[in-house]
C-alpha cells in the first residue's frame, strides 16, 4: 500500500516571509487600514487570506472591500515572486527527491491558490515531485480544519494509516490529527517549537534529513 506525504509550502518548504509580509503591509496600505505587524502576518502564513485578513484588522470591511484587499495581494505578491523572494529551505529538494525515489506520493495541502502553489513551486524547481496541489480553492474547510486533506485522500485512494502531515504552523498540524493521520512538525519556520509542541504532532523536528528517515521507515 502507497504511503502519502502532505506538504504545507510556506514556512514548511519554503522561506516567503519577507514577501507575504510586504504583500499584505502594500495590500492594507493601499485599502486605507491599519498596517498589520510583521510577527502576526507571519503568524497566519498557514490560513487562507480569506481567513488571515479578518484577524489580522479587515474584520469590519464589507464583501466588496474584502475583495479589493484580496486583489491588491495577489497583484503585489504575483509582482514580488522571484528566486530572491521564493527560496527553499536546506535540505527541502533532496528530501522530496528521495521520498519520490522509495515510492512515496507527494501532495501539496496549501492556504495560497492551488496556480499560486504551482507559480511557486516552479520558481524552486521541485514541482515534478508533487502529484497534485491542494489549495484553498480545492477545498471547503480550510486548516486546521480536516476538509482538504480528507479530501485528497479519498480523490486519490490513499489509507489514512500511511499518511502523513508535514507542517511549520499548528494549522497544519491540527488538520492532521483531525484527519486521523501522523503529523511532523518542522521548527524551522512561522511557529516556533513550544507553540507546536501544544499541538502534539507525532514528530518534530529540525531537520530536513529527518524527513525521509521517518516517513520512509516508519
Amino acid at each position: 500500500m502507497k504511503k502519502a506525504a502532505f506538504f504545507d509550502f510556506d514556512g514548511t518548504l519554503a522561506n516567503t516571509e519577507k514577501l507575504s509580509v510586504l504583500a499584505t503591509q502594500q495590500a492594507f496600505k493601499q485599502a486605507n487600514l491599519p498596517v498589520p505587524d510583521a510577527q502576526d502576518i507571519v503568524h497566519y502564513q498557514g490560513v487562507p487570506i480569506e481567513t488571515s485578513f479578518s484577524k489580522l484588522g479587515a474584520k469590519d470591511l464589507n464583501s466588496s472591500e474584502l475583495q479589493i484587499l484580496y486583489t491588491y495581494f495577489r497583484a503585489a505578491y504575483q509582482n514580488g515572486e522571484s528566486e530572491d523572494t521564493i527560496t527553499a529551505f536546506p535540505g527541502i529538494a533532496s528530501a522530496l527527491a528521495q521520498l519520490q525515489t522509495a515510492g512515496v506520493e507527494l501532495f501539496i495541502m496549501t492556504s495560497k491558490k492551488s496556480a499560486v502553489a504551482q507559480r511557486n513551486l516552479a520558481i524552486l524547481d521541485i514541482n515534478q515531485y508533487f502529484s497534485d496541489i491542494y489549495g484553498s480553492d480545492r477545498v471547503v474547510a480550510f486548516k486546521p480544519l480536516p476538509g482538504g486533506l480528507l479530501q485528497a485522500m479519498r480523490e486519490h485512494n490513499i489509507d489514512y494509516r500511511q499518511a502523513v502531515m508535514i507542517g511549520d504552523a499548528t494549522f497544519d498540524i491540527d488538520a492532521g490529527n483531525a484527519a486521523g493521520i501522523d503529523t511532523i512538525g518542522v521548527t524551522w519556520g512561522s511557529h516556533d517549537q513550544a507553540i507546536l509542541e501544544k499541538s502534539r504532532p507525532n514528530y518534530l523536528i529540525s531537520d530536513a534529513k529527518q524527513l525521509t528517515e521517518i516517513i520512509i521507515n516508519e
